[in-house]
């Protein structure tokens, strides 16, 4: 009888360990969304804010923080952007060269842009302004593809 019992919670346990490995696989396969990043970059912040035992955030904090979430929604923006263009490609390759076209016309809006906002808003604009943009750039092309 424990056999069965022990035997059983085995398959209970296979099933949960399932469950989760296809929850997390979903949920990392998936784009973020504007909280995700926002949650990523307060984590950061706080973490970093604590790890060295500062006051309150600072350009350092948010420069490092930015950097940080910037580069996920880089990654983020690389995925999606070959997955749409792919798509597009086999259907119409005129459409993705327009769409190569259009991602880099946003780069160099985004750098000219954020250029200037470091220049005139302040130095910590200098990365916080691409992540913001890279957040809205990846939520744009979650829509294309679907997600």
């Amino acid at each position: 009888m424990n056999t069965n019992l022990f035997a059983d919670n085995i398959v209970k346990t296979r099933k949960l360990l399932t469950i989760f490995i296809l929850l997390f696989v979903s949920i990392s396969t998936y784009g973020k969304t504007s909280a995700d990043y926002d949650k990523l970059y307060s984590d950061c912040v706080d973490k970093s804010i604590k790890e060295n035992n500062l006051g309150g955030i600072n350009n350092g904090v948010v420069d490092a923080c930015s950097n940080y979430v910037s580069d996920i929604a880089k990654k983020d923006i690389t995925r999606l952007y070959k997955v749409f263009y792919n798509r597009l490609n086999a259907d119409s390759p005129d459409d993705a060269l327009k769409f190569e076209a259009s991602q880099k016309s946003w780069l160099a809006h985004r750098n000219t842009h954020c250029e200037l906002m470091g220049q005139y808003v302040g130095s910590p604009m200098y990365g916080f302004c691409p992540m913001q943009l890279n957040q809205a750039r990846a939520a744009e092309l979650q829509e294309l593809v679907g997600e």
